[in-house]
């Protein structure tokens, strides 16, 4: 029975994760090949990551082959680029680990974290990413700048705004309904 509800789980968010990096890449795009100005997703992605360990990094990955498959945006390359969102929250993650971090951001010392590994965590999925789109081809080395800028800029911002508020408010309800994964 365990395993089905994990398999749920990493369904449900997978078409979350499909859905907003959609609405990334379509709805707020940068003009940039697959590059959003205010990636909303990240935020989700963060979060997941925080609640649900292996199976949100798993289920971020899945939706978001997922979402470049609706968005247009997939090519062949699509299953190594996904992983710089994985790489990236993973860090995040791992960061939380550490016995002076609290992932439901109870002290100062836990938003300070929280802030230093998701700017680390913006400049590693970005980084990846991007210098991948121009190896493959599909975006010029004279954006790679610009696009990583705007990437971790628009990435710090949403994962303050968002990720912030959806911890506090939400990480009460999943340990309640006994989805977090330890």
């Amino acid at each position: 029975m365990k395993k089905n509800l994990d398999f749920i789980l990493i369904g449900v968010v997978a078409g979350i994760v499909a859905v907003l990096d959609f609405i990334g890449v379509v709805g707020i795009p940068m003009g940039i090949f697959s590059v959003s100005s205010f990636y909303i997703g990240g935020a989700f992605f963060t979060v997941f990551a925080l609640w649900f360990k292996r199976d949100g990094l798993l289920a971020i990955y899945i939706g978001l082959l997922i979402g470049a498959i609706l968005s247009g945006t997939f090519t062949v390359f699509a299953f190594l680029l996904a992983w710089g969102n994985v790489l990236g929250v993973l860090v995040v993650m791992l960061g939380f680990k550490l016995p002076m971090l609290n992932f439901k951001l109870l002290k100062i010392i836990d938003y300070i974290g929280f802030v230093v590994l998701v700017i680390v965590s913006q400049f590693i999925s970005s980084t990846w990413t991007l210098r991948g789109f121009v190896l493959f081809g599909l975006m010029p080395l004279d954006v790679l700048k610009p696009a990583m800028f705007g990437w971790i800029v628009g990435g710090i911002i949403v994962n303050i705004v968002i990720g912030i508020p959806l911890i506090k408010f939400f990480s009460p309800v999943i340990i309640k309904a006994g989805l977090l994964k330890e």
